[in-house]
């Protein structure tokens, strides 16, 4: 019984499951761009910190994001204090998306997925789901417009 889980483990690992590609819907170059996009924002927050990350990648005038159970900050200013300013960062947050809609136009798109954040101190790790709506700005870069965090149900 033992051998079988192990091979069960082994091939879920070796075929990606933990990281299967989002799927896409829509106007799938726009789709793709959102994809990359969401993918950077989460290596800059995990390179330089959470708080840098979204002062970057959300839009600096319309950028909202929702979660904490605390009012919505607005703009990059409001958006950098809420994650933590200058403070280094005591958890690790990563994400990913499982799913991007973007518009025929290829203007606006959808990401939703699934984040985690692991104390540096240790201790538990709390998960949940998020969605980013994606504008793409005047020069091309594609930045959130609106990111909502929620936690997955205590167990």
């Amino acid at each position: 019984m033992h051998k079988w889980l192990a091979w069960v483990l082994i091939a879920l690992v070796s075929t990606g499951a933990h990281a299967q590609e989002p799927r896409l819907h829509g106007n799938l170059d726009a789709a793709r761009a959102i994809v990359k996009a969401d993918g950077d924002f989460a290596a800059q927050a995990a390179r330089d910190g959470t708080a840098k990350a979204f002062a970057n990648w959300m839009d600096a005038v319309d950028g909202t994001i929702y979660g904490g159970g605390s009012q919505p900050a607005i703009g990059r200013d409001a958006i950098y204090q809420k994650m933590g300013g200058d403070s280094p960062d005591a958890n690790v947050l990563a994400w990913h998306p499982l799913e991007v809609f973007a518009a025929k136009a290829g203007d606006m798109g959808v990401s939703r997925g699934r984040w985690t954040s692991t104390a540096k101190a240790g201790g538990k790790s709390i998960a949940g789901s998020y969605v980013t709506v994606w504008r793409r700005n005047a020069k091309g870069e594609w930045k959130g417009l609106i990111d909502i965090g929620n936690a997955d149900p205590a167990h």
